[in-house]
Formats: structure tokens, sequence, C-alpha cells
């Protein structure tokens, strides 16, 4: 059997089963168990029963163990204690074991509601891609290093590089609709410019379209404002995913409504 698997679908794997069937996973006092994840990863997509040592089982151990590194990174799990007495199948490592934090729990509870988001760079800048020749490079930069950002556990520069990726896209649609990108980018440039060029852009558009293109670029524009001053700042992973889902969702939006957006009036 041939699977193509990447890190982000084993991550999302992995939550999916601990928020609707956790029961499936757990083992040895563990919340997951990484022998038991990959069964269940094979029992959902073959039609055939998968024993728990078979070679095709045992392939995806590294997989899902590096899924769950990321979780643990993230503060979503922890590794558990390692049980020296507890009989181990061949070729299952100790340490095969871990346990939900306090955060991940909330997480659970917070996520059970949202789409997936794939964090990985590499899979959020290809998930992005399509947009690069509407938004331009630069929206394609931040979003990537927003993505890094999130990878590598530095929340606050995720939320500013979402909010700066948001910015491009503001000013690519506004200086398509104005067909001058020197007055545009002067406008954005004297005070409440950024208020002024959104204007610009849905003043004469449809009510649906104008609110949600308004609440898009307000709330990131307040994260990128949030991470970027020298005070003190709550953002959190949470906010930080939250800022990577709303910059994909973003682009969609513009991408999808680009003509009535830049139609010229």
């Amino acid at each position: 059997m041939t699977i193509n698997l990447h890190r982000d679908d084993a991550a999302r794997f992995l939550m999916t089963v601990l928020r609707e069937r956790p029961e499936n996973v757990r083992s040895n006092g563990n919340d997951v168990w990484i022998p038991k994840v990959a069964e269940e990863y094979l029992r959902e997509i073959s039609d055939k029963p998968i024993a728990v040592n078979d070679s095709t089982t045992l392939d995806f151990y590294p997989l899902f163990h590096d899924a769950a590194w990321d979780l643990a990174r993230r503060g979503v799990l922890r590794l558990s204690e390692i049980y020296p007495n507890v009989p181990l199948g061949p070729r299952v490592s100790r340490g095969a074991g871990y346990c939900l934090t306090e955060a991940g729990r909330a997480r659970l509870v917070d996520l059970v509601d949202q789409s997936w988001v794939p964090v990985d760079p590499s899979r959020y800048s290809e998930a992005l891609k399509r947009f690069v020749v509407n938004f331009g490079s630069g929206f394609e930069r931040h979003a990537y290093e927003a993505a890094r950002s999130y990878d590598s556990g530095n929340y606050l520069a995720c939320c500013a590089m979402c909010g700066a990726a948001a910015e491009s896209i503001l000013l690519a649609v506004a200086i398509a609709k104005s067909g001058d990108e020197g007055i545009t980018l002067s406008t954005y440039r004297t005070a409440s410019g950024r208020r002024k060029v959104v204007d610009s852009v849905v003043g004469q558009t449809g009510q649906t379209i104008a609110e949600a293109f308004r609440s898009a670029t307000g709330l990131l524009s307040y994260w990128r404002d949030e991470a970027s001053h020298g005070m003190a700042s709550t953002i959190s992973e949470i906010e930080a995913h939250e800022g990577l889902a709303r910059l994909l969702r973003f682009a969609q939006f513009a991408a999808d409504h680009w003509v009535e957006l830049t139609r010229a009036r």
C-alpha cells in the first residue's frame, strides 16, 4: 500500500482522533500511543484489518512521532513518562506515549468548529501560491514568514506577518482599482491612510462585500499593530493560529471578489 501522508495531515488526523474517538489511541496511561494512532489511521483508509506490527503500520510510526512532537512543541501534547516494565512489540520504540496538556485540552474545544489550517511553512505557502498573481511577491513572502514564525513558536511575529500579508492584499486591490500605484501608496502613508484606502476600495461596493472586507482588514491590522509596538502583548498560539486561518480566508475572499472589488466606479 502506497500512501502519501504529510506531517500536517498526520497532525490533523491526530487532533481529529483526540476530539472524536480518544479511546482508540489511548494505551498504558497515555492519551496518545503512537502505534495505536498508526493503526487507527490505516483502519480508516483500508478495508482490510491491520495488525499492530504490520510492516505498513510500522512505516507510519516516524511520521506520527513527528506530528506528535510538533504538537508538543506548540504546547498541545507533552511526552509521557516512559514505562520500562510494559512489554512492547517488535520495533516499537520507548517514548511512544504522549499526554494532552491543559492547554491542549482547551485547544481541542476551541478548534471543534474551525477548519484545519496547514501550518507547515511549505504547505501553507503552497495553499496561498495561487493568490500571488493578484497580490504580489510581498504577500507571498509575508505569508511564508508568518507560517515559519508559527512553526517555530514565535506567535507575535506570526501575527505581525499575517497583518503585513493582509496589507499586501489591501494595497494590491486598491492599486488595481485606482490604476495608480503612486497615488494609492501616498494615500496609504497619510494619517488614517489605511482607513482611507479601505474606503476607496469598498465605498461603492455592495454592503455584504464591504462589511466582510472591512472585517478582514480590521482584525488582521489590529493583530499586526498589537504585535509590532513595544508594549507587552498577550498574543498566544491560539491567536496566531487564528491569524493564519483568517489570512487564508481573506486571500480567498479577495480573489473570489476581485472583479467587484477592483471595478472602477
